[in-house]
């Protein structure tokens, strides 16, 4: 399978002219050789006319009954134009990725947005959506309200990028525990403008896999 635009095998980012171009994360760790190889993943902007929305959802499991949803809206440019941190009601892991993708289809179509591609972790949610598994984790009647959605854009896209490219929305559910809201333009929390701006940067981030038998 071809790795997703925004998996960089290690090997081929550091090989010849492109080396100069790759940037780190901090946390980023020396390579160690074992079972796994490491690939380098980051955001990657919508093509020019379209705008990205990358959606999360955090669930936790410790009694307390917290949930919550985040995401942004980023042009081409990786430009923010829109972020969302919200509480949401507990439920699976599936649906609240799930009310985080309504959540965000519905900003962007109330800013009228032509063109839109929705990405996420939820590999489940994502493969159900386009079609090419039939395993789901929502109920029917969450699935088509999002291919509703979806349908209300002249252009749409569905795309599944590992956690460490999806580190914008994933800020935003966290900042939501703390200091929920809607944020339009470039005044962002501190941490999340970070995080976007790195993004913007193409700060690439290490993750581990399971080397091909």
């Amino acid at each position: 399978m071809a790795c997703p635009a925004s998996l960089v095998p290690v090997a081929a980012a550091f090989s010849g002219s492109s080396c100069h171009r790759v940037q780190l994360s901090p946390s980023a760790r020396p390579f160690q050789p074992s079972c796994l190889r490491v690939v380098l993943v980051r955001w990657t902007p919508p093509p020019r006319g379209w705008f990205k929305i990358n959606f999360d959802g955090s669930v936790y499991s410790d009694g307390s009954g917290r949930a919550s949803i985040g995401g942004a809206i980023r042009d081409s440019a990786g430009r923010v134009v829109l972020v969302f941190a919200e509480l949401t009601e507990h439920s699976t892991v599936g649906i609240v990725e799930a009310r985080a993708m309504i959540r965000g289809l519905q900003l962007a179509r109330g800013l009228r947005l032509e063109r839109v591609v929705a990405e996420g972790d939820d590999l489940v949610l994502v493969q159900l959506l386009r079609g090419e598994e039939t395993q789901t984790r929502i109920p029917v009647a969450m699935q088509e309200e999002i291919l509703g959605l979806l349908r209300s854009f002249a252009g749409r896209d569905v795309r599944h990028v590992y956690r460490e490219g999806n580190q914008v929305a994933h800020t935003l559910c966290r900042q939501a525990y703390h200091s929920p809201g809607v944020w339009v333009g470039g005044l962002l929390p501190a941490a999340v403008f970070e995080k976007a701006e790195d993004d913007r940067r193409g700060v690439a981030h290490e993750r581990a896999v399971v080397r091909a038998a």
